[in-house]
């Protein structure tokens, strides 16, 4: 029988939706883990590795579902889950999210949840000490209904286990109060604020607090929405019943859960991020976002000149890259060959299995590419057309507990993050090793070791490489012989071309 046999209109909320088991009639808050989930939805539990897919019927999950304080949760694409934190809250999590669970639950310490990208929605019980804390703002709540909204700060180009590499970008977070209170403390400015009921404001990343005066203490300008409009739209009409859910233990273990949940993130999210800006200020911010995320060809505005100027001048060469097809499938590579891949955005990557692995699996994503299994090396560039902006060669390997990323940058500047972790440190130039202790969770830079970027990864020229500096042989040979044309006729009726160019 189809859902929509089985389900109100107004439940089937436009977009994608996800389901939760009949058998959910209650919320159990006396563990902390996964209730439900749709798509997929991912695990990294504190000692392991590597993030591990939930079975799609959770009962078959087993233990993975069950969660201890410092694991993270990611979930994917039109992928969404529901959680319970024992005795403290249950939340609703968005695709494209990724989030560690608070070391410490219950009345009596600060319950602290890092969330690094996506959104989440809280309701919490009256009293916990209860905390979400991202890399732009820490907000802490008592008994309330919450969300935050997660535009990452940090552009993911590649990601091992052990350590995500990329640049940063312009983003934020936005949080929106339902019910109850929230009190806000910028992570950088240490500005405070307090949020009731109905009222919405964003926390700016770094890269945005010194573009104008109006945002030095972190901030957007408070803004008033309507709970329930605004809950049913992102949330999903079963989402309007925790605004009259009693905010305690047993009121919270009578929600019978969530329901259709659109899981999508939603288009313009920066853009309904600056609401309350002035329009000169949003479009200036939206054009630094779309440049730096983009990190696309730099176009100039300059007047339109006549093609003999042109020639005479030499016209620039410019590479397009809207022939090659991103990637978007997963895909297995073995140690025998390089595979070079397009990632869009004038990103190359060229990767093949190392360090002992006869194949490694990898994944694009939005940003980047992300190793799923195995040991890599890679070599990676984005381009600012016909030069790279950005240039790597990285290879990782499991050593034990250690989680070894190498990596050495020639040209750039590039940022690490542990993944689900919300801070970030710069990679030094050069060649380094980051070791991360799935143990302690801890990380740290040390000696590299011999071969951890082999020889033939140093020499592998890419196809792109060969690509631009072909066509750009012919265009500057093209631009010679069109410069000698031109100079010719200048010097056969100098005043005429003098008088029409304005020299």
């Amino acid at each position: 029988m189809k859902l929509s046999k089985l389900l109100p209109g107004s439940l089937l909320a436009a977009g994608l939706i996800f389901t939760f088991p009949a058998s959910s009639l209650a919320v159990d808050l006396t563990a902390t883990e996964i209730t439900s989930i749709e798509g997929r939805v991912e695990v990294r539990k504190g000692a392991e590795a590597a993030f591990k897919k939930l079975h799609s019927n959770l009962k078959l999950s087993g233990a993975l579902k069950r969660l201890d304080g410092g694991d993270k949760v990611r979930t994917h694409i039109e992928s969404s889950a529901e959680m319970a934190l024992k005795d403290t809250c249950i939340l609703a999590v968005k695709e494209q999210s990724i989030f560690e669970v608070p070391r410490t639950l219950g009345k009596n310490a600060i319950a602290e949840l890092k969330a690094q990208q996506g959104a989440l929605l809280f309701k919490v019980i009256s009293g916990s000490n209860f905390q979400v804390q991202t890399a732009d703002v820490i907000a802490g709540v008592k008994g309330t209904l919450f969300e935050v909204d997660i535009i990452d700060n940090f552009e993911c180009l590649l990601e091992t286990p052990g350590l995500q590499i990329g640049t940063l970008a312009p983003g934020g977070t936005v949080v929106n109060v339902y019910k109850g209170e929230v009190e806000l403390t910028h992570a950088q400015t240490g500005k405070k604020r307090t949020l009731k009921e109905g009222e919405s404001l964003a926390a700016l990343g770094s890269s945005l607090l010194k573009f104008d005066s109006i945002l030095q203490e972190g901030f957007t300008p408070l803004r008033n929405f309507d709970p329930a409009s605004l809950l049913g739209e992102k949330y999903g009409q079963g989402a309007l019943g925790l605004l009259d859910t009693n905010p305690t233990l047993s009121g919270l273990t009578e929600f019978a859960g969530l329901g259709n949940v659109p899981v999508n993130l939603g288009d313009n999210r920066f853009s309904e991020m600056l609401t309350g800006l002035d329009n000169p200020l949003i479009e200036k911010l939206q054009a630094v976002e779309e440049y730096t995320r983009s990190a696309g060809e730099i176009i100039d505005s300059a007047k339109e000149l006549e093609q003999l100027g042109k020639d005479l001048m030499g016209e620039e060469f410019k590479f397009d890259f809207s022939e090659f097809n991103r990637e978007e499938q997963p895909f297995t590579v073995s140690e025998r060959n390089f595979r070079e891949i397009y990632l869009g955005n004038n990103s190359f990557a060229a990767c093949k299995a190392a360090g002992g692995s006869r194949s490694a699996r990898l994944e694009p994503t939005s940003e980047g590419l992300l190793l799923n299994e195995g040991n890599s090396v890679f070599k990676f560039k984005k381009f600012k057309n016909v030069t790279p902006a950005i240039e790597f060669a990285a290879g990782y390997q499991q050593n034990g507990t250690d989680l070894i990323t190498s990596i050495n940058l020639v040209k750039g500047d590039l940022y690490g993050r542990i993944p689900g972790d919300i801070k970030f440190f710069k990679i030094p130039r050069g060649l380094k090793s980051y070791h991360f202790n799935t143990a302690t969770g801890q990380g740290q830079w040390l000696q590299t070791a011999a071969g951890a970027i082999p020889d033939d990864l140093n020499r592998h020229i890419m196809k792109i490489d060969e690509k631009i500096a072909r066509e750009k042989g012919q265009h500057d040979q093209e631009t010679k012989t069109k410069q000698v044309d031109a100079v010719k006729k200048v010097i056969k009726n100098p005043r005429d071309l003098l008088r029409k160019f304005k020299f």
